[in-house]
This record gives C-alpha cells, sequence and structure tokens, in this order.
C-alpha cells in the first residue's frame, strides 16, 4: 500500500486520531511482556504476546480501512499516518520474532526500510523509531499462503515413525525387575563370526576378572573395529546359549526403533568413566 499510494516513501505530513491510541500502546507495551516471557522460557507464551500485536495491526487496518482514505486526496496525512503506525508494528513484531525466524526477518526490515539501528533489541518498546518518510522496497513473498494438503501429508510422514514403534510392555514388579543382572563391560576385543553375517563376538571385562564372551546380530549396524574399548551394558545372567558353535553368554543392551520400514539399531554405550563390574540398578 506504500508503494501504490504514495510511490514507496510515506509523506512527513502527518494526521493522528484516536483510532490509533490503542495500537501504539502495544508497539510500546509488547516489549516488556514478551521479555518477562522469554526470561521464563516460556517461549510460546511470549511468541503470543507478538501475535497479539500483529493480530492488533490487523483489525487496525479493518478500522481506517486505507483504501478509502487512499481515494481522498485531502487524507494523505491521515493515510500515511496509519500506513507508518503498520509498519512501526510490523519493525517491533519482527524485533521479537528474530530469534525465531532470523533470515526472514532480516529480509523484512529490509522491505519496511528498517535501517541496523532500528531493529536492535533497546528499540522494540520504542514508538516513531523508523523516520518518517521511510521507505519502503516490495521484495519477495517471505510468508507464502501454505499448501494445507502438502502440509498434511508432510505432518503424516513425520509420524510414521511414531506409528511403527512398538508398543509398551506389561507391567513387571521391581523384584522381577531385580531379576535382570545388568553390568556395565568393556569391549576387549570384537571380531566378526565367520560364516555370519550379523554375528560379531565380544570379549568383554565385566569386573569378575574373567573374560566374558557374547554373541550380538548387530554387525549389520557396526563393525568391529568400531567397538573395541567402547563401555558397555550387558545382561549377564541369561542361559548359555549356543549361536553358531560357539557359546554367548549374555546380551548386550541396545536401543531399537523402526523408521520408513526399515530397522535402526544404536548400541548402548557408557561414558568410559563408569568401571567395569557397576552393576544398573
Amino acid at each position: 500500500m506504500v508503494e501504490k499510494y504514495f510511490g514507496g516513501t510515506l509523506i512527513k505530513e502527518r494526521e493522528a486520531e484516536s483510532v490509533d491510541d490503542e495500537l501504539v500502546a502495544m508497539i510500546k507495551g509488547t516489549k516488556e511482556r514478551y521479555r518477562q516471557q522469554m526470561d521464563a522460557f516460556q517461549l510460546h507464551v511470549a511468541l503470543e504476546e507478538v501475535f497479539k500485536l500483529i493480530q492488533r495491526a490487523n483489525k487496525y487496518i479493518d478500522e481506517t480501512a486505507p483504501w478509502v482514505l487512499a481515494k481522498d486526496e485531502a487524507k494523505k496525512p491521515r493515510l500515511a499516518s496509519v500506513m507508518y503506525n503498520l509498519l512501526e508494528a510490523l519493525r517491533v513484531a519482527l524485533i521479537m520474532l528474530t530469534p525465531f525466524m532470523p533470515d526472514s526477518c532480516r529480509k523484512a526490515f529490509e522491505q519496511i526500510g528498517a535501517c541496523d539501528c532500528c531493529t536492535v533489541w533497546d528499540k522494540a518498546g520504542e514508538y516513531g523509531v523508523l523516520p518518517a518518510d521511510v521507505t519502503v522496497h516490495k521484495g519477495e513473498t517471505l510468508f507464502p499462503r501454505v499448501d494445507t494438503e502438502k502440509m498434511l501429508k508432510e505432518l503424516e510422514e513425520l509420524e510414521k515413525p511414531k506409528a511403527q514403534s512398538k508398543p509398551v510392555l506389561p507391567d513387571v514388579s521391581i523384584d522381577e525387575f531385580a531379576k535382570c543382572d545388568m553390568r556395565v563391560c568393556k569391549v576387549i576385543s570384537c571380531e566378526a563370526v565367520k560364516k555370519s553375517e550379523k554375528l560379531l563376538k565380544f570379549m568383554l571385562d565385566d569386573g569378575s576378572g574373567t573374560p566374558r564372551q557374547i554373541l550380538s546380530g548387530i554387525h549389520k549396524f557396526y563393525e568391529p573395529e568400531q567397538l573395541v574399548g567402547k563401555t558397555v551394558v550387558a545382561i549377564l545372567n541369561l542361559p548359555s546359549r549356543k549361536m553358531m558353535g560357539q557359546d554367548s553368554n549374555g546380551m548386550l543392551l541396545s536401543a531399537v526403533r523402526e523408521v520408513d520400514g526399515k530397522e535402526e539399531l544404536h548400541l548402548m554405550i557408557l561414558d568410559d568413566s563408569v568401571p567395569a563390574g557397576a552393576q544398573l540398578c
């Protein structure tokens, strides 16, 4: 509208009206409410304060009807006041939105003719910072209209991993949980099991003084040399079982989930400062 009605540069003449007062008060007062919420790490509430200002500016457009004012040349000073008030509301809102969308706000500052000194935090609670004869520059559309159907599809894709996660298992008692002897172990050696694509053979220091052998089907996710020296967690009191003709005395703990139909596994690796033999409880 500034480009359409003023050729891009506002005139300095002004004509204020009482309908301006509420918007100007919000321009001056939003900063403190926003600051309080940001200091309390209530980021969503801080954003709500910014959007209250934006919503009030939208209402102000309806109240002042600049397209009607533009039809009367004698009302150009009044129209300039309306445009200026809206630009100031934008300036203040952009300062507060900068932590959330810095690149878009930087471009928007350029479009509304805000110089660097107009965009600093100290100016967020002031009115009348932009020059009276500010020049705007219509640029690219920074916030295009949302393609709702596309957005919903993207959200559905994001939700898929959650939908594919395994359901929570039935409750167990503390006594049942305590029966699992989960111990911290240091990986002494690790090698691929011959004739097996999945199995890795671990020799572990479990704190007992006798190396423990455990076989684990995680070769798809790790190479042996990645794991030597690592600190892992194993359940030690499972019955020994044969795997590819070799004894496996326990089970290493991993985190597993399914993403887009593919299994994703992460071996539980602890900080090296945790000693071998320490028991999880």
